[in-house]
């Protein structure tokens, strides 16, 4: 993701460097069909029976870099329609154990440790849907709604240790992901969005977008913690819980193929 970040970045400044030094006098254009690119970032709101859970396996707060891809299509001066892809990366600048270690910094009578440093959760999803777009002069306000599906690739299972204070004794604690046949997980998205929009040329546009996603997908999670001297399940919990659902901020860079 560090690579897309500078690629991005670079095409900013270069389209930037080659724009005249004022925008057009005419505003009034009316953009037909256009692709546009942006990079965000997406926090998982949800809210679990167990936090350890959703902030472990699931990302919990953390904010994770997406990718998109939209081609946008408009059949009349306010209506258009969308086809979007997105890409979900979980965050390389902090990881699950960074939560972990947060979790547990708790007064219980157990010191904790986390050795291994699990992924999250990664995926896609493909979205289509409409925009409504409300146009002065080099601004535009445009509210959406998609429908689709979400795939996700999940870590299947991590352990972490906790420690008896004032003694060696160590309990193990494993959490893991049920998932049935496939590791893949899928499920129905369903995103409103608002989105503004910047004119700065006849072809190129900047815009910045808020969305929310609901995602259905769900899935079947445990946490069993096992004295590992004796072998003994000493605590074991299950729950059935979302992936999560997501606000998700994203700038970027439109180009404009055709007008009307």
């Amino acid at each position: 993701m560090k690579l897309l970040h500078i690629i991005f970045v670079s095409a900013v400044l270069s389209l930037l460097a080659s724009m005249p030094l004022r925008a057009e006098e005419n505003h009034t254009y009316a953009d037909a069909t256009s692709i546009d690119v942006g990079l965000g970032v997406s926090f998982n709101i949800s809210n679990y029976r167990s936090e350890d859970y959703g902030a472990a396996l699931f990302s919990g707060r953390i904010g994770n870099p997406s990718l998109s891809l939209r081609v946008n299509h408009f059949f009349s001066r306010h209506w258009g329609s969308y086809v979007k892809a997105e890409w979900l990366q979980n965050s390389y600048l902090t990881s699950q154990k960074t939560v972990l270690d947060k979790l547990h910094m708790r007064n219980d009578g157990f010191q904790y440790f986390t050795p291994c440093k699990p992924k999250g959760r990664r995926g896609y999803a493909l979205l289509a849907g409409a925009i409504y777009r409300f146009d002065k002069l080099r601004w535009s306000l445009r509210p959406m709604l998609a429908v689709g599906f979400s795939s996700y690739n999940l870590s299947h299972s991590f352990t972490a240790y906790r420690k008896t204070d004032g003694s060696n004794h160590l309990d193990e604690m494993l959490y893991s992901v049920a998932q049935e046949k496939h590791r893949n997980l899928t499920g129905l998205v369903i995103s409103p969005a608002m989105e503004a929009t910047l004119h700065v040329s006849r072809h190129i546009d900047f815009f910045c977008n808020l969305a929310f996603e609901y995602n259905s997908t769900r899935v079947w999670q445990s946490l069993t913690i096992t004295d590992m001297e004796t072998g003994r399940q000493l605590e074991s919990t299950t729950a059935h819980e979302p992936i999560g659902n997501s606000i998700a901020a994203t700038f970027g860079i439109r180009y404009i193929l055709s007008h009307r």
